[in-house]
């Protein structure tokens, strides 16, 4: 009998292998086109090989330092650990509970103790599945750790019930909307499940209490005084119901001599509000022994917590960051998050619009330089001097722990402190000696106070009361033992902006004060018992005498507004730059600002968020605009795809300005430029016309990263707060040069940090890959790591530059902010970094200043970062893959030279302008600068001028066409097999 033909059977297969291979088309063809340097990055897909000559060329122009990786990562394991015992900053330590006994038997509390917060999310994210426990770093000092208490807080049950919240890596693509939690286990859960243990493990109960910090989202603070309710009802900073149980049965058992201390330690970089450490404040005695800030500890950090608290290592951190009592004393807090203009639908600009850079949204930096400390210090000495209408200012109540604060197991003496001065400089000498009955070390703190004059007054010139200008860190002083300490204070240190009347920097007439000082509170008391102020004749408005022995008073005698009106690095004349983000000087303006003022606390302290509206001007600057051609013919096209035998390689150690970098560019094709500079997505792309090999690039404001990219991650060192909170150079140097060999290891060139914007306030979801609320300690810190990072030939991105304080409505949200704040404020770290750490390159933001985004505001992309820092090599834009506003024309003219995009965007713009000379001369300016950096890198390592680069097929992009083929042929295939069938039946029934 014949088989009945398989008509149904092939026409399924048919279809099915038709709608494959069409997918399968469609993703090699059009999708993976878009996508092609994401996944050449993501899968490590070679696209050139390299066709070597013959030379005698030494190729080996970066080399590590260790023998092989196994050193090299146990090298950096311990420094991690060191930078962590180095960094966390001692507040609170009554009764001698630390450092713990000698063998000591603890007990582990809330969830944070067991779900260490080892770094923050999104591209700062580093792999730590590896990373010692705190019980794991504890046991290594031979402390016991109450098991059965750990294994209920780990145990799946309440790990899922109670996990912490955390934001996804990049939650919502590039504008989170995640919520942050505490969600801590009840007390009475604990107690009832582990209250049997607690006894054998008296000796110490160790609270941990953590917050999580990420990209994309900003941590909730309640309400601000703004009118937004950031919440609901929760202010993620101060401590949840839950933690306050905690720590009040835990105090119970303490009153019953179950356990005979609480310890807490703080694994935050954002800084939780302290009041539950003073019971004064709270109203409540929550029996609090000691207090350890630990920030996110990095990859091996608990190792240096446990050797804190075991006592083999002598805290000597000191904070980075002023901790309140309530953090709504900040006045940052009032204008930190993003709002809408009042009128914003009266121009149809949409809520929540990232494509088009959020034009409707804005924030003010209302209080101006007054930013942490700066506040705090200089309120709270008019108040004690009775100036400035500083009205009833209680600093004892409202500042838990100054900047610069940290304790110690010993104590410490100054002696022979003086200060000269020279044509420069002023070298500051002080005597440190160990008092105390065990060895440490000692973080030694300098602070000016500049005069606050009538012409600042006139000109609006704001002054803080002091500012940290030096610091060095001591060797370990055994009991008794003294080290003299030297610092010196460039001149330069003390200038500041005068943007209404000098325009450019000027050093006022008047006093000058110089002190030495265990953070900036003790610094300003010391200062006003120099002018002759104590707690006496001041009411006891002066909570503590100073020692006006540790102060030294130097008197400039005239307004000098020129030595500091020249760039050292450039020559270039220094004036306004950034008038036009400053509501009150900018044409468009939305509204007038009242900038905080130290003239009159009362009238200018920021008591709600500015309501500003929209105009038709302002509008206009905020579309989405594009360069119109208009300078086409201004000057002559530049040749293009000449024929030539350079190479890359040859211009090794060629000066920038060096002839033959004209002949090189001229070989380049206009689509190799337009490749390499608008699909620079973690890489710079080969070019084969002068065997430029592709570069890798990659995030590492922790360390090297590729949490995003699915590459392979190195050492996660601790959150950038603490690093700079060691203040020790030599210590993150080292750091730097680590993070550089990592990447040397890995085959990365370039690296997306440091992160150099500011802890303007607590709440920001980024502090954790951010330095400090002051731009000095973060300036020198950051300075030494970038020296030690490129010093292995790898280039830094330092983001990002700038404004980029803050997480909300980030992408494209107007920034206002005069410019004395911007300068001495928040451009001061990346001043730093170029100047005298040598970074080559800066990440502009998302962010606009007033209208204009970053990565086309020229003023700061070319007339700041290169004319007056002198930066040497290329600007890149935050991540651009689908944002329209970020454009590529009109960025290139302004200074912006590579973009961080995976996709053909704004390649396709640019291609719009290959017959514009202007434009094609801006794309050669900017392969300039690119080709200048990567040259100088590690990428250059094992190329001699003698090589040949070609160009090759990715692996994924064979196997894609091969599975297209395979496809293609099975649908065919299915095809014959089915016109065979239908033949067939027909037949059939013919018969």
């Amino acid at each position: 009998m014949q088989k009945k033909p398989k008509v149904a059977l092939w026409s399924g297969l048919t279809a099915v292998s038709a709608v494959l291979t069409a997918a399968a088309m469609v993703a090699t063809f059009v999708v993976a086109p878009m996508y092609e340097t994401t996944i050449n990055v993501a899968t490590n897909a070679s696209t050139y090989r390299i066709i070597k000559g013959e030379t005698n060329e030494d190729t080996n122009y970066f080399t590590s330092t260790f023998a092989s990786d196994d050193e090299r990562e146990a090298y950096e394991a311990e420094l991690c650990a060191t930078v962590e015992s180095e960094g966390a900053a001692l507040l609170k330590n009554d009764n001698a509970a630390l450092p713990l006994a000698s063998g000591a038997k603890v007990s582990l509390f809330a969830r944070g103790s067991v779900d260490l917060m080892y770094g923050g999310t999104g591209s700062g994210a580093v792999d730590t599945s590896s990373a010692p426990t705190l019980k794991d770093a504890l046991e290594a000092q031979g402390i016991t750790v109450n098991q059965t208490l750990w294994d209920w807080y780990s145990s799946e049950d309440i790990a899922s019930k109670y996990s912490r919240v955390t934001p996804d890596a990049i939650s919502d693509a590039l504008g989170a909307n995640s919520q942050y939690g505490v969600n801590e286990a009840p007390w009475s859960e604990v107690e009832t499940a582990n209250a049997s243990s607690f006894a054998e493990y008296g000796d110490a109960a160790i609270v941990v209490f953590s917050r999580s910090g990420g990209e994309g989202a900003d941590l909730p603070s309640g309400d601000n005084g703004s009118g937004v309710d950031w919440t609901g009802d929760t202010n993620y900073l101060e401590l949840s119901q839950e933690e306050k149980d905690l720590l009040s049965g835990l105090k119970a058992l303490k009153d019953a001599g179950t356990f005979k201390s609480i310890i807490v330690l703080l694994n935050t970089s954002n800084a939780l509000e302290l009041d539950f450490l003073n019971p004064e404040i709270c109203g409540v005695d929550y029996g609090i022994d000691s207090c350890l800030w630990v920030g996110d500890v990095g990859q091996t950090g608990a190792n240096g917590v446990g050797m804190l608290l075991a006592g083999a290592v002598n805290p000597s951190g000191s904070l980075v960051d002023t901790y309140w009592y309530d953090n709504l004393a900040n006045p940052a807090v009032t204008n930190f998050y993003s709002r809408p203009y009042t009128n914003n639908a009266d121009y149809g600009f949409a809520a929540d619009d990232k494509d088009n850079g959020n034009q409707g949204y804005y924030v003010v930096y209302q209080e101006g330089i007054y930013l942490g400390y700066r506040y705090a210090e200089t309120r709270y000495e008019d108040y004690v001097m009775g100036t400035g209408n500083a009205g009833t200012f209680n600093y004892g109540t409202t500042v838990a722990y100054p900047f610069g604060y940290g304790d110690s197991y010993t104590t410490f003496g100054y002696s022979n402190y003086s200060v000269t001065e020279d044509a420069d400089a002023f070298t500051v000498n002080v005597t440190v000696t160990n008092t105390g009955s065990v060895a440490g070390k000692k973080t030694v703190q300098v602070y000016f106070q500049s005069p606050y004059t009538d012409y600042d007054k006139q000109n609006g010139i704001e002054k803080a009361s002091v500012e940290l200008c030096g610091f060095e860190k001591t060797a370990i002083l055994e009991p008794g033992a003294s080290e003299n300490v030297t610092i010196t204070v460039d001149k330069s240190e003390l200038r500041t902006y005068d943007s209404n009347g000098a325009k450019t920097y000027i050093l006022d007439a008047g006093d000058y004060y110089f002190t030495v000082a265990d953070g900036s509170h003790e610094a300003v008391n010391n200062v006003l018992a120099a002018k002759g102020y104590t707690p006496e004749t001041t009411e006891n408005r002066m909570d503590t005498a100073g020692d006006a022995t540790l102060t030294w008073k130097w008197n400039n005698a005239a307004l000098d507004t020129t030595t500091f009106a020249t760039s050292e690095a450039t020559g270039n004349a220094i004036t306004n730059l950034f008038d036009d983000a400053d509501p009150n000087k900018v044409s468009y303006s939305p509204g007038s600002v009242t900038w905080l003022s130290r003239s009159d606390w009362t009238a200018t302290y920021p008591t709600g968020s500015f309501d500003l509206a929209m105009n038709d001007e302002l509008a206009a600057a905020l579309e989405n605009t594009q360069y119109d051609g208009s300078q086409a013919d201004s000057v002559e096209m530049p040749t293009l795809g000449a024929e030539g035998d350079l190479t890359l390689a040859s211009m090794i150690g060629a000066d920038y300005d060096d002839p033959q970098w004209d002949a090189l560019l001229d070989q380049i094709t206009f689509d190799e430029m337009n490749l390499l500079i608008t699909q620079g997505f973690h890489n710079t792309k080969a070019v084969a016309s002068i065997g430029k090999t592709a570069t890798k690039d990659e995030n590492g404001p922790q360390g090297l990263t590729a949490a995003l990219t699915g590459g392979a991650s190195a050492m996660c060192y601790t959150s950038e707060d603490v690093m700079a909170a060691t203040f020790n150079r030599d210590l993150i140097n080292d750091v730097g040069r680590c993070i550089g060999e990592d990447c040397l290891a890995m085959g990365y060139s370039g690296l997306y940090g440091p992160g150099i914007n500011m802890h303007r306030t607590p709440y920001s979801g980024r502090n954790f890959e951010y330095y400090a609320e002051d731009p000095f300690i973060a300036g020198e810190i950051c300075a030494s790591e970038v020296q030690g990072i490129q010093s292995m030939g790898v280039y830094v991105y330092l983001k990002h530059v700038a404004l980029n304080d803050s997480e909300s409505s980030r992408m494209g949200v107007n920034t206002w902010v005069n410019e004395q704040t911007a300068r001495e404020v928040y451009l001061e770290v990346a001043d730093k970094a170029v100047v005298d750490g040598g970074a080559w390159c800066t990440m502009s933001g998302f962010n606009r200043w007033g209208a204009t985004w970053c990565g086309k505001y020229e003023n700061l992309q070319t007339d700041y970062l290169r004319g007056e820092l002198g930066m040497r090599g290329m600007s890149i834009t935050d991540y651009s893959g689908g944002s329209h506003y970020m454009d590529s024309a009109d960025a290139l003219i302004a200074g912006t030279e590579i973009w961080d995009s995976p996709t053909p965007l704004h390649t396709g713009i640019l291609e719009n302008y290959e017959n514009d000379a202007y434009i094609v001369t801006q794309m050669r300016e900017a392969t300039h600068k690119i080709l200048y950096t990567v040259v100088n890198s590690n990428a250059m390592n094992g190329w001699s001028s003698a090589d040949r680069l070609e160009v090759i097929t990715p692996w994924w992009k064979l196997a894609a066409w091969s599975l297209c083929g395979v496809l293609a042929v099975l649908t065919v295939i299915c095809v014959v097999m089915l016109v065979k069938a239908v033949n067939k039946k027909k037949t059939m029934k013919a018969e």
